[in-house]
């Protein structure tokens, strides 16, 4: 059976990441009382088996996003799930149980590429017996602010990226989508050679490299594969709330320590939320809990994620590992919305 446990220093130094993914070798292990030759061997080691990796993506509100909901044979499963990967809209495919055997999320330019994509792209797959489609309206959470809770606060702090500068460069946008690719490639990489990569002084590319990520334009977050992440169930729950007391739930769902993924959706739902938990039977609890301390929701349907073979437009395998082919980066073009 596979090993999916961690070293505690191996998680330490994931939840640091997570923290500030370009943290140099030395801050990092300062906070955690290591030295820096041994969390960038460590760190080298968990990107060779595929268990961790920083993702970098653009993230911006002015796209469609959806979740898609399919229906198909099992036969035909996996079948959809390789034809649709790659296609530049679908951001995330879980294979899922209950009412849906796939879950996509899709990311388009506007509504009419989103209705060409479900009408005309996913309607040419005769495999597919149902089709539901949920627009989001607003991303009100997302896995930038998932941790691994093994840092104290002493430690979190020590961590903390500091503030930006108060006047930062305005970045065009082919220069935010050069900064993205290279980053892409190698998301830690020296600003020595990032400024060489995109042609301009040191400083300049310090100050365009922070610009883009205080504005939230480009995004580096680390990724865990799921079933290593000491969190290894996966679930989806679909929300009724009660108008009167949205405001109210929504806060409590954001600051749930196990959400992934908070949406405001139009269709069946009101919201769709994404959680990791630590087992099955949380699965059931933590439906008690919305119960007893989220006002005005209703639990209207559930799903649990069987397997992610693609995610944020990377192939995982079939224990959650990304093992990028040669010349891949873990960073999709696609924006992500925010």
């Amino acid at each position: 059976m596979q090993d999916h446990s961690l070293t505690i220093g191996e998680r330490r130094l994931l939840h640091a990441l997570q923290i500030q993914p370009r943290a140099p070798w030395s801050a990092i292990a300062t906070a955690l009382g290591s030295d820096a030759v041994t969390v960038a061997r460590r760190w080298a080691r968990l990107q060779e088996q595929g268990t961790a990796w920083i993702a970098v993506y653009r993230a911006t509100p002015a796209v469609t996003t959806a979740l898609v909901e399919v229906q198909c044979p099992p036969s035909e499963t996996m079948r959809i799930v390789e034809e649709l990967t790659g296609d530049p809209e679908v951001l995330t495919i879980d294979v899922t149980t209950g009412g849906r055997d796939l879950l996509l999320t899709i990311v388009c330019e506007g509504r009419d590429d989103l209705a060409r994509f479900v009408l005309d792209r996913m309607g040419t797959l005769p495999e597919i017996r149902g089709l539901r489609t949920h627009i989001a309206t607003a991303t009100l959470a997302d896995a930038r602010k998932w941790r691994l809770r093994e840092l104290d606060q002493t430690e979190i702090a020590a961590l903390e990226p500091p503030a930006p500068p108060a006047r930062l460069p305005a970045v065009p946008a082919d220069t935010v989508e050069h900064l993205r690719a290279v980053l892409a490639r190698d998301p830690r990489i020296t600003i020595t050679a990032l400024a060489a990569e995109i042609g301009v002084t040191q400083p300049r590319a310090s100050a365009l490299l922070a610009a883009v990520l205080a504005s939230g334009e480009v995004v580096l977050r680390t990724e865990i594969a799921r079933p290593f992440s000491g969190w290894p169930v996966y679930a989806w729950y679909f929300l009724d709330v009660d108008p009167l007391q949205r405001t109210a739930a929504v806060q409590r769902l954001v600051r749930l320590g196990e959400s992934r993924l908070v949406a405001s959706v139009v269709g069946g739902y009101d919201i769709a939320l994404a959680v990791w938990l630590r087992s099955i039977d949380d699965a059931a609890r933590i439906e008690t809990y919305f119960a007893e301390h989220v006002p005005g929701v209703r639990v209207a349907d559930r799903s649990v994620v069987l397997r992610t073979p693609y995610h944020l437009q990377k192939r995982l395998d079939t224990e959650g590992r990304y093992r990028p082919s040669d010349g891949a980066a873990a960073g999709g073009s696609t924006p992500v919305p925010v």
